[in-house]
């Protein structure tokens, strides 16, 4: 399941078959993207890794992972992404890993531009049934579409001029009430 299916998004802003699936879907994704990338997960960031003699090594900052957790791995790249079990956590040079079994040809330490992931993967679907979250990725998906299909000058649906603006910082604090406790703050900077 997903935050957003096509369906909903298709219907919420009332175009039918209109326009391609993957100019909508890619509306929704990028709304899934956005929102999830502000909630609490027990997850870390993963900026490098290696594999030697069939042993992943993902370099994160401040792992909290443990040996036998199962984790979902993306955004690393080939082998690297997919279901993993932390095998051994560590620390080298003041940089924290865990490890993983991934049978592949040696590969040397690489960093990951943008960083991946990993989750638990018992929370990958986390806030797939949380209405709120449900519905914040909503708004943002509209605001989206807004922006992308306004021609500027021309009032929108929601009789305010599209703009570039739109998809700003405000974008998020127009959510952030529906996101309350769900909302990460580690790192959020509202």
């Amino acid at each position: 399941m997903a935050l957003i299916t096509l369906s909903e998004l298709k219907a919420v802003l009332g175009i039918g078959d209109i326009y391609a699936d993957a100019i909508v879907q890619a509306v929704a994704d990028s709304a899934e993207n956005i929102i999830l990338s502000y909630l609490t997960f027990d997850d870390v960031s993963i900026k490098g890794v290696s594999l030697t003699s069939n042993v992943a090594r993902f370099y994160c900052y401040d792992n909290t992972f443990v040996v036998g957790q199962a984790l979902t791995v993306s955004k690393c790249g080939a082998p690297f992404d997919g279901s993993r079990t932390v095998t051994t956590v560590g620390k080298e040079d003041g940089v924290t890993f865990f490890e993983a079994a991934i049978t592949n040809a040696n590969i040397t330490k690489r960093y990951v531009i943008p960083n991946g992931r990993a989750v638990l993967t018992s929370q990958a679907t986390l806030y797939d049934t949380t209405p709120e979250v449900r519905e914040a990725a909503m708004a943002v998906a509209c605001d989206i579409w807004i922006t992308r299909t306004g021609t500027l000058g021309q009032q929108g649906v929601d009789f305010q001029s599209p703009a570039p603006y739109r998809l700003g910082r405000s974008m998020l604090t127009r959510v952030s009430g529906l996101l309350g406790k769900h909302l990460d703050t580690r790192g959020y900077i509202g």
